[in-house]
């Protein structure tokens, strides 16, 4: 439709990893993190973490919103992420699907 407003989509770059009940997702570019009992409830506890985040931080003023929406997780973080992904992407990693990056669209 022409001058409809579209609602701008941010993507988020998510991880998981875990088995036999213990679950743990973090939000890479928010340093969100939560834990679950699988794959699927973390995915879901992480979604509503961080939407719940983002809903409370367009609450606040302006000049405070800045640094709260771009507060990545800390380094040691990112790498044992960027660890997993190289091993999964040249097929050394031990294949028990553990790993589980993912991103998640979420309105900006």
């Amino acid at each position: 439709m022409i001058g409809a407003r579209e609602t701008p989509t941010r993507i988020l770059h998510c991880y998981a990893s875990g088995g036999d009940g213990d679950w743990e997702g973090i939000c890479l570019d928010l340093d969100i993190a939560v834990q679950a009992e699988s794959f699927g409830d973390v995915l879901c506890s992480l979604h509503d973490a961080v939407s719940l985040y983002l809903e409370t931080v367009t609450t606040l003023p302006e000049e405070q919103r800045g640094h709260l929406l771009h507060r990545p997780a800390p380094l040691g973080v990112q790498l044992k992420f960027l660890g997993y992904a190289l091993r999964s992407a040249v097929k050394l990693d031990s294949g028990d699907g553990n790993h589980h990056p993912f991103t998640m669209p979420l309105a900006a």
